[in-house]
């Protein structure tokens, strides 16, 4: 039987960008790791944790920024780093800021949800939409998107089984809102405009539940 045609083409056909698998694989670890501890550990401590890291982060940033030398070292070691990140703030410093931000400014449960909705999402959008050879937008695949969405869906169901992450029906529009900001360019990284777009329409849906 043959396959439709943009599934050859997913399959088959070499990917339309390349994407760094270990940055990935680091992205679903670190990414998930912190909506993880702020379920698992005191949530004060948690907090602490959370600035502590982000100080640490702002402040490699200043010394790659002052040290070319060390910051030379770091892209050359690490495979963690995209092009424009050489001589720019890297994602990881934004997410550590973002989740910082978002586990301060809402609920517990909204907050675990949206990082975890950007540390699955992100990674399988761009590992879908590099296979995608269909129509883009903003130079970003649909099917990335989707992907994005769904795995979002998937995650935070599974969040919910720890009684502190209710099974809400809010869950749903906040995946989708964690897509359509992934997707939607802005002079923002998607690791600060993710989280806040979804963890924004949880918390206002949440009022009218």
């Amino acid at each position: 039987m043959k396959l439709p045609t943009p599934i050859q083409e997913f399959i088959y056909e070499p990917p339309v960008s390349q994407h760094l698998w270990p940055r990935h694989v680091m992205h679903i670890i670190v990414g998930s790791a912190i909506p993880i501890g702020v379920l698992l550990l005191p949530l004060d401590l948690a907090k602490w944790l959370l600035i502590v890291f982000s100080v640490l982060a702002v402040a490699l940033e200043v010394g790659r920024a002052s040290l070319p030398t060390v910051n030379d070292l770091l892209i050359k070691v690490l495979p963690f780093f995209k092009p424009h990140e050489r001589f720019q703030i890297t994602g990881a410093t934004y997410y550590w800021l973002s989740a910082t931000f978002v586990v301060f400014a809402f609920p517990e449960d909204i907050a675990v949800l949206s990082l975890l909705f950007l540390s699955f999402g992100d990674p399988f959008a761009t590992v879908v939409g590099s296979r995608d050879h269909r129509a883009r937008i903003f130079g970003k695949s649909i099917a990335g998107t989707a992907a994005f969405a769904a795995v979002a869906v998937i995650a935070g169901a599974v969040a919910s089984l720890h009684p502190d992450v209710p099974l809400a029906w809010w869950l749903v529009p906040g995946a989708i809102a964690a897509a359509v900001a992934e997707l939607l360019p802005s002079p923002l990284d998607d690791n600060v405009t993710v989280p806040l777009a979804a963890a924004i329409t949880m918390a206002l849906l949440s009022m009218i539940a």
